[in-house]
């Protein structure tokens, strides 16, 4: 159950799913509700035999096999189909990894080009998430160690910009994922050498190349730095690699580049297992089929005793150590009077043991039942299965038996086994107690109460207190829409900084963003939300050409996407404000695009004057032919979170409802590019005089937030 063990431990807590899976599962659903159907006029026909001593009808025995075929058929498809729903596109891992190597590039002085090949490719979801770590390690140390200096590339004849590819490939059995890189490549002789000068090796001896790279504590960096030099990279990426039964290779040639290559095994169930099921004394068992070597009968001289302690037989020429199953599991062994031992040999990563049980059962597909992580439970148990006959039995973590019999994961001399414990799930105790082993390894029931206390629970989530309006899926359907979106804001910029000239980039990150400052608004983080909108000025003044997009300015805005990052995720917890010199930055470079338009000095704006242009002649003087007043208004206003251009236009549009705008400062096609601050200059006709203009304008301030307004007469134009 290693990988059942493994996956139930993985936040995989919201998904996306496909209409087309939607309909497959409306589907089987009917399909369900027929076959139960047939099955209960089955037990009708059935009973009404037995009570009237009748032969069962053939065609009932028939429709019973039908039933049993069709009710196979759909679990199979169902458990398909849940495996489909869990499959994500591994682009959406991969592009978690943009940002890391473009600053980590930047900061080594590299330039390095990321390309992402198979990004359509399928993963389970749980995979996708633990495989971020690995890769961003393989990808500092391509950065840090394979890649060279431009100049140092420029020299020996390669491009000045290096390239790292990450492709995944979607084989029968596995996914195949190469991090490849073209930098200097890795020289065997100097591993070598580093590893008989660290004692990771006796001097003169050799290991695989590999082997070495991935022992723990084991670096090439000649000091520690913020990226490499601890020796904790590629003994992580393998071990989460092992987890998944999965195996690492290298290929590598100094001078050219070098190229690991993950493959690792499809997943085909998180809780369906094909299982082996077996009895230990009163106790039932399950191990999964595909970690088991053999099953056999061996009599007691085949077993030797090692150094009075450890005992092992021969197995097609190989040693495998012996253990006792439920000795093992820190209960009672099994009596060993019988003339033959009944033996199982599991495998687990590494090694081979062998275990002594009671009797083989045979093979079953089990559903797997994970222990609450809350509740105390054997290392060596991954959750308990329901097997033929309403039976209750444990499943078993072999990677962990194996560790715990070779000395890895052993218990405690000082430990008792009814101090380690197991859940309870017995006749004589509650779930959730702890009671000694030997009680739990006893059979019992599946319709005992017992076991429906073994569905995990959740704990509270506290929402936010601004959010509280909201129920908590609401809160966490924003909170996952606003991580999608902030993601795909960062993906945006850092296109948009490999091609500043693509208008649409740079809109798509404006309507990523602008929708991101409403979830935070009404997640209640207004100091998040703040930021968003200052960021949003700065994306409109690019959009505006009053800002170049420059080096510094995506680092602040990419900057400012990861405080925006780290809000959604702290939810529910607690926020921290956005740092200072950041907040300080943002509004320097809002500063910087406001001054870049001259209609955003107010004091200038009071001082221009609209060019008297003859088509401006003409339409002043036909309105005071009408006997309508023309005003040159001046007035600011608050925006608050809205665009400047925005609230500019509709105080435009509201005005022209009691007259005729004539002409403004900045000028309508100004204000449509964005060019606009928070103050306009509108010259314009209306029927109404100078009082029905001031309430007309104290009207407009309670719909724009209005800050200062006033309106001249024109009297330069006479009409005879």
């Amino acid at each position: 159950m290693a990988k059942v063990a493994q996956l139930k431990t993985q936040s995989v807590d919201r998904m996306h799913v496909r209409l087309e899976h939607l309909d497959t599962l409306l589907g089987l659903a009917g399909e369900v509700i027929i076959t139960s159907a047939n099955l209960q006029e089955l037990e009708r026909r059935a009973q009404t035999a037995l009570a009237r001593h009748e032969p069962f009808p053939e065609e009932c025995l028939n429709a019973i096999k039908t039933s049993n075929e069709a009710s196979h058929r759909i679990s199979q498809d169902l458990h398909d189909l849940v495996m489909a729903i869990r499959l994500v596109e591994i682009g959406d891992t991969l592009r978690l990894l943009r940002r890391p190597v473009r600053d980590l590039s930047r900061n080594l002085g590299r330039d390095v080009e990321l390309i992402f090949e198979g990004s359509d490719t399928m993963i389970d979801k749980a995979l996708a998430e633990r495989l971020v770590d690995p890769l961003l390690h393989m990808l500092r140390n391509a950065v840090d160690h394979g890649i060279e200096p431009p100049i140092e590339r420029t020299r020996g004849g390669k491009p000045s910009q290096g390239k790292i590819i990450i492709s995944a490939v979607d084989r029968e059995h596995a996914t195949q994922i190469c991090i490849s890189d073209d930098g200097r490549g890795i020289d065997e002789t100097t591993v070598l050498e580093t590893a008989w000068d660290s004692n990771h090796l006796t001097r003169g001896s050799r290991a695989p190349l590999l082997d070495l790279l991935c022992r723990p504590g084991f670096s090439m960096a000649t000091s520690v730095s913020a990226t490499s030099g601890r020796g904790v990279g590629l003994d992580l990426v393998r071990s989460v690699v092992e987890e998944f039964d999965g195996k690492i290779e290298l290929e590598t040639e100094p001078g050219k580049g070098t190229t690991f290559k993950l493959m690792i095994p499809k997943l085909r169930a998180v809780n369906i297992v094909d299982a082996l099921t077996l009895r230990a004394g009163n106790g039932l068992f399950a191990l999964p089929i595909e970690q088991v070597v053999a099953s056999l009968g061996i009599v007691p001289a085949q077993i030797q005793t090692a150094m009075d302690q450890g005992k092992y037989f021969t197995y097609q020429g190989q040693v495998i150590v012996l253990h006792d199953l439920r000795e093992l599991l820190g209960s009672e062994p099994l009596p060993r009077d019988a003339e033959q031992l009944s033996v199982v040999i599991v495998q687990s990563r590494s090694d081979r043991i062998g275990l002594v049980i009671s009797e083989f059962l045979g093979p079953q597909k089990l559903v797997n039942i994970p222990f609450d992580e809350s509740l105390p439970h054997d290392p060596g148990v991954a959750g308990t299965s329901v097997f033929t006959g309403g039976r209750l039995g444990l499943t078993l973590d072999i990677n962990e038996l194996v560790a715990r019999a070779l000395g890895t994961n052993r218990l405690p001399a000082s430990t008792s086994a009814s101090d380690q414990g197991f859940l309870g799930i017995g006749a004589a105790g509650d779930a959730g107690t702890t009671v000694g082993p030997s009680d739990a390894l006893e059979p019992c029931r599946a319709d005992c109460p017992e076991i429906q206390k073994t569905v995990r629970g959740q704990g509270p989530s506290g929402l936010s207190s601004g959010a509280s309006r909201f129920d908590e899926a609401d809160v966490s359907g924003l909170i996952d829409e606003l991580r999608s979106g902030l993601q795909k804001l960062q993906d945006a910029l850092l296109s948009l900084e490999a091609s500043p000239q693509e208008t649409d980039l740079l809109n798509e990150a404006f309507r990523r963003l602008h929708a991101a400052k409403g979830n935070l608004t009404m997640l209640a983080a207004e100091a998040a939300a703040d930021l968003a909108h200052h960021l949003e000025t700065m994306l409109d003044f690019l959009r505006a050409d009053r800002l170049e997009v420059t080096p510094e300015r995506m680092d602040l805005m990419l900057d400012c996407v990861s405080y925006l990052s780290s809000t959604a995720n702290a939810f529910p917890n607690p926020i921290s404000p956005p740092p200072p010199e950041l907040v300080e930055k943002l509004h320097s470079e809002t500063k910087t695009g406001t001054k870049s338009d001259p209609a955003e000095n107010q004091v200038e704006l009071i001082g221009r004057t609209f060019e008297l242009s003859p088509t401006l002649q003409l339409q002043v003087l036909s309105a005071l032919k009408r006997g309508e007043h023309t005003f040159e208004t001046y007035l600011t206003f608050d925006s608050g979170r809205q665009a400047p251009f925005l609230v500019a236009y509709l105080i435009l549009r509201r005005l022209g409802l009691y007259g005729s705008i004539l002409a403004s400062l900045p000028s309508v096609a100004e204000i449509e590019k964005g060019k606009c601050g928070t103050a306009i200059k509108v010259l314009w006709s209306t029927p109404l005089d100078e009082a029905g203009v001031n309430e007309t304008l104290e009207a407009l301030s309670t719909h724009h937030n209005l800050i200062e307004y006033s309106s001249i007469p024109t009297t330069i134009f006479r009409y005879e």
